[in-house]
This record gives C-alpha cells, sequence and structure tokens, in this order.
C-alpha cells in the first residue's frame, strides 16, 4: 500500500528557489513567441533561501492501479465524473464530455493507458481528487501522507537535475513540444525516466500566492492552486524547475497528476 522505499528521503536542510527579478526581462525576450504571458514568470520571483525540514517525497508519480484501490475502497467520485466533462488538448484546448481518470481521452489510447495501470500515472485529475487520495492513505497507512509542497518539489528537481527557467536565454531551449501521439511518448518516457518529472503537470498543497509583497498579481491569493513540472505538451520554459503554474482546485485534464510526501514524523511516532 505505502513502501518507503518508493520514496526518496531528504534530511532538513535549506534550498534556494525562485528566480531573480533582474532576468525577467532576458527570460521574457526569448520567448517572444510564446502565448505565455510575462507575470507568469515574474510570479517566479524573487529568488529566497528556504529552510525545510526532514521529509519523504515520491520517486514516481501516484499510478492509475494506486488511484484504482483508493476508489474501490472509498467509492470515492473524481471531479470530472460529477461533472461529467473535461479538458483535452486536440490541436486546441476543447471540453470533451465522459472523459475522467478512466478514460482520459474516449479513444484507442485509453487502451494503452488502462492496459498499464501499473506504470501510467493517474491522469485527468483535479487538486481536490489528489487530496482525497492523500487524505484516505494517511488513513489507510497510518502515516501523515500530503501533496508536496512547491519547495519540496523544487528539491526533487534540483536533484534529478531538471534545467532552471535560465537555461531559456542562456541556451535559447524554448520549444513547444507537441508529440504526435502523446500516449505512445509518455510510455516511452515512463519506462525510461527515474523521476517521471515533465511527463505531467503536477499539484502541489499551495496556494498561488507571491514569494514577496512586492510581486503584484491579480490571480494571487487563495482562488488557484498550484501545479509544477509542467507536462510532454507543455513548453520547456514551463518544464524548468522554477516555473509556477496556476489552476483552480476542480481543474482536471489528462496531463495533470501528482506524487505524494509522507512527514518524517508519522503517526505512530512519539
Amino acid at each position: 500500500m505505502l513502501n518507503l522505499d518508493d520514496f526518496i528521503f531528504f534530511p532538513k536542510g535549506k534550498i534556494s528557489i525562485g528566480i531573480d527579478f533582474d532576468d525577467i526581462d532576458k527570460i521574457f525576450k526569448s520567448i517572444y513567441s510564446t502565448a505565455l504571458k510575462k507575470e507568469y514568470i515574474e510570479a517566479s520571483t524573487p529568488s529566497k533561501t528556504i529552510q525545510y525540514s526532514q521529509f519523504y517525497i515520491q520517486r514516481k508519480l501516484v499510478s492509475l492501479k494506486s488511484f484504482m484501490l483508493f476508489t474501490d475502497d472509498t467509492k470515492y467520485i473524481t471531479d470530472a465524473e460529477k461533472e461529467g466533462w473535461g479538458w483535452i488538448w486536440n490541436n486546441n484546448w476543447i471540453k470533451k464530455v465522459n472523459v475522467s481518470w478512466k478514460n482520459p481521452f474516449l479513444d484507442a489510447r485509453d487502451l494503452v493507458y488502462n492496459s498499464n495501470s501499473d506504470m501510467f500515472p493517474v491522469m485527468h485529475i483535479s487538486w481536490n481528487d489528489a487530496l482525497e487520495y492523500t487524505r484516505w492513505l494517511s488513513n489507510v497507512s497510518k502515516k501523515n501522507v500530503r501533496l508536496p509542497l512547491e519547495y519540496e518539489w523544487e528539491i526533487l528537481s534540483n536533484l534529478a537535475g531538471i534545467d532552471s527557467i535560465k537555461s531559456i536565454f542562456l541556451n535559447k531551449k524554448n520549444e513547444n513540444n507537441f508529440p504526435d501521439d502523446f500516449i505512445i511518448k509518455l510510455k516511452d518516457e515512463i519506462e525510461n525516466s527515474k523521476f517521471q518529472l515533465g511527463l505531467l503537470w503536477e499539484w502541489t498543497s499551495d496556494w498561488y500566492n507571491a514569494y514577496d509583497d512586492s510581486i503584484k498579481n491579480k490571480d494571487f491569493g487563495e482562488i488557484y492552486k498550484i501545479l509544477r513540472g509542467g507536462s510532454l505538451l507543455s513548453e520547456n520554459i514551463q518544464r524548468t524547475r522554477e516555473f509556477r503554474f496556476r489552476r483552480c482546485p476542480t481543474a482536471r485534464s489528462p496531463y495533470y497528476g501528482f506524487r505524494v510526501v509522507v512527514d518524517k514524523k508519522d503517526r505512530n511516532s512519539n
């Protein structure tokens, strides 16, 4: 159910997160062809040092099989199932009826996904869905299981060698990534990925708030939750370790998944 061998332990320490405000113009000029707004990059400023406590973070994304165990046990109904639709990409973003974590595309790709339930990460997950999974796993494992904090995700991405956002203007690495067959590309990447970073956007526990009160953004506040890491469809700037993406807690698409964190001190510790 929950095996800490599937997690990486980080002892307490500190990490520098975010980017310097002085780099914003250089970054933005290097991605002039993107539809991303400058404020999305500014949301990752200023850089700052975080002191963190020890924690375990899952090496890989929560699998379809694991999420299936959760729904079988609890009879939980996801946001996509309740509302009867979800977002998918088909040369543009469209609402599609009856897609969900069970059948994220409603086409032949679902067969590949469902036939590899122990390998594939669960897809089409909202923040609300991910939160309910952590509550269930906390209960059955008797450990404190939760979604990662933003900086905990950055700690993992730093270990994995994920590019900094500065690589966009230093190495001119900004491209769009639209594989012809997303599900086959995803399968290949899963088989060859140690940490499964950059495959699906990953929900974190944090609200989309400023790192510093000097940074203003109309979207800051307790409206949107943060996703990190980008997906195989994302631009390279979105797949960097500092980029912050925000969506409502009910948002879902085949390109949203999650991993979990276990606090070092579990419920059975004194």
